[in-house]
């Protein structure tokens, strides 16, 4: 408990040292124990104890109930949320989530035994630091191995996310996958088809913030998983290969990044193709906006690229003013390798020889000078707006003065 970040630590120690005076020894699960086990600093903390949902309501008046059926309740404190769950056993599973029945235990060596991986099945009391350790998930860590509580067909059958999961913690944390693990998960990709789109798109997301989403990636890929996910699916297998290779060589890290290169555009679809094969995924409005611009800054990248010597200044500037620009730059360096390397490298030179003044330059064109000039309001303001923009970029005028020169010649 030393080692956890303080603020969670008071968090967890004042949940437990309540539980405790009413009767309920409580301990750390999951993630933070894992985390603490692997000397990382822990983002959040679970509990876990014997007390029954409504005994934890009692106790701290202040909760939101948002898995009470399966024994979870979130008390704040000190403006951390900590999930609270009773132990439990689980069982059916008829739609490859959620258990159809649950059954409340006592036992914390119960309770891990419903649990997808040994190393999230530790238990650790943030009061006295005893560690309990019922399925041998500290020899697993310290071994580099990820193997699966109990049966792994088993495990994957009950919630086909693990299988997704499972790829994301042996690249997060470098931990070599149990071959009977690996196997397991190999039989239960069917499993993956009833995991909602939006499920998939957390653990996607996850995985491209992660250190290596190559290697995240790349196992999915050696299981056969990528070929039932949403959007992806639609892929002929050369393509998918193609985008897991390229994979291996995306730098820059973020979600756009990692899904605007598995969904790029290319000979297998089109930009509208690739656009719908995403929002398979439902993805927030941001995201799909951002990972949208990406699409469309490789596309731009190419044709700039293809002739940089010749591009107009006002192209490559907005190309590399863009809000995704970094992100599109690593697609594309991913995507196309050595090919137009040198022709990147240069951009990227001249980008950092501009100030923010040459990238959004204050306009010397507005719509004050649009007016004063006697051009009617309609779609011509817009259209002499952006050449405006362009011209300045260009260096076509650098003053009021020169603006307004420009501008009479376009009105004249």
């Amino acid at each position: 408990m030393a080692r956890m970040p303080p603020e969670l630590a008071r968090a967890s120690r004042w949940i437990a040292e309540r539980l405790a005076a009413a009767g309920h020894r409580a301990w750390l699960v999951g993630g933070a124990v894992r985390d603490l086990a692997l000397e990382r600093e822990p983002k959040d903390a679970d509990l876990a104890s014997a007390a029954l949902p409504e005994e934890i309501e009692r106790l701290f008046p202040r909760t939101h109930a948002v898995g009470r059926a399966f024994g979870t309740v979130v008390v704040p404190c000190e403006g951390l949320d900590v999930q609270v769950t009773t132990f439990r056993a689980e069982s059916g599973y008829a739609d490859a989530r959620r258990p159809s029945e649950v059954r409340f235990s006592t036992s914390p060596e119960e309770d891990a035994r419903r649990r997808d991986f040994t190393c999230n099945a530790l238990y650790l009391d943030p009061c006295t630091d005893e560690l309990l350790d019922p399925t041998g998930g500290l020899a697993d860590l310290a071994a580099g191995r990820l193997r699966c509580v109990g049966r792994a067909e088993a495990r994957f059958g009950e919630d086909g996310l693990r299988i997704l999961r499972l790829a994301r913690l042996a690249a997060h944390h470098g931990l070599a996958i149990e071959p009977d693990t690996l196997e397991g998960a190999r039989r239960s990709l069917a499993a993956l088809r009833g995991v909602s789109p939006e499920r998939v798109l957390a653990e996607l997301v996850r995985m491209a913030e992660g250190p290596d989403p190559a290697r995240a990636v790349a196992l999915l890929a050696e299981l056969g998983a990528l070929t039932v996910l949403p959007g992806l699916a639609r892929l002929e297998p050369s393509g998918l290969a193609r985008r897991v290779r390229a994979a291996a060589g995306l730098e820059a890290g973020g979600s756009a990044g990692l899904l605007g290169l598995l969904f790029l555009p290319g000979t297998e679809w089109d930009l509208a193709l690739a656009q719908a094969a995403l929002l398979e995924l439902r993805p927030a409005r941001a995201l799909e906006r951002r990972v949208s611009q990406v699409f469309q800054l490789v596309l731009a990248l190419e044709e700039c690229l293809a002739a940089l010597a010749s591009a107009p200044r006002a192209r490559w500037i907005r190309l590399v003013r863009a809000e995704e620009f970094a992100d599109a730059l690593a697609v594309h360096a991913a995507w196309h390798g050595e090919q137009h390397a040198r022709e990147r490298a240069e951009l990227v030179a001249r980008a950092r020889h501009l100030g923010p003044d040459e990238l959004w330059p204050a306009p010397l064109v507005t719509s004050a000078e649009l007016a004063r000039a006697g051009v009617p309001q309609g779609p011509r303001w817009g259209e002499l707006l952006r050449a405006a923009e362009e011209a300045q970029l260009e260096g076509e005028f650098h003053d009021p003065d020169g603006a307004r020169a420009w501008l009479a010649r376009q009105v004249s």
